[in-house]
């Protein structure tokens, strides 16, 4: 298992504007002799973001499709850009109409994500945008809409534990501190005074910063 140093974590946080996971997980390697994977790059960068609150920008759209181009098969029939063989091999895999994929999941179905949440199906498709974290859906559901800036957080550490008392609402710049001072505990009430204390700590923060 690959140890993540400080000067990795902060060469990720410094070099990934601009790139791809998969362009950076290369330089990575390259750079400091290891050999990660792209997931475990792509993990890393979600355990940054989640700890630290910090914010990666998307990589560069260069190599999809963009705006305005026009696909050179737009308006033609197969027999027009593609050969009778392609045509016999692409029916093979095309979707028919009225089946059911293999791995179709039916909404309120679950599955892991790979930061270890619990993520629920909500709708029907494809897109990723169609499960949700089973931990905010939970939130949301009882107690109303997650605000931005905003994210619910498991009092006793243990990702499989939905129970309400368990699920907590706190800021981005509030689990930093809470990183930061260590308050995140197994003890669950411990866990829930650190939230209280980073919430006064937050407040003095931004106070100080109003008046400078």
């Amino acid at each position: 298992m690959i140890k993540y140093t400080k000067e990795i974590i902060d060469y990720v946080k410094k070099n990934h504007k601009g790139k791809s996971t998969i362009e950076l997980s290369k330089e990575i390697n390259k750079k400091f002799n290891i050999n990660s994977s792209t997931d475990n790059i792509q993990n890393l960068k979600s355990r940054i973001k989640r700890k630290e609150g910090f914010i990666f920008e998307p990589a560069k759209n260069n190599g999809c499709f963009k705006k305005g181009n026009i696909p050179l098969n737009k308006g033609k029939k197969w027999d027009e850009y593609m050969p009778k063989k392609s045509q016999k091999e692409c029916l093979k895999t095309t979707f028919k109409k009225g089946n059911v994929p293999n791995n179709h999941r039916e909404i309120g179905e679950e599955r892991i994500s790979v930061d270890g949440y619990v993520e629920i199906k909500v709708k029907d498709g494809c897109l990723n945008n169609n499960w949700e974290y089973k931990h905010r859906y939970i939130y949301e559901k009882e107690k109303g809409n997650i605000p931005p800036g905003y994210k619910v957080i498991f009092a006793d550490g243990d990702k499989l534990n939905f129970d309400l008392d368990n699920l907590i609402l706190v800021s981005n710049s509030q689990e930093l501190i809470m990183n930061q001072k260590g308050f995140f505990l197994k003890e669950k009430e411990l866990t829930k005074t650190g939230v209280l204390i980073a919430k006064v700590i937050d407040k003095g923060n931004k106070l100080k910063n109003e008046r400078k």
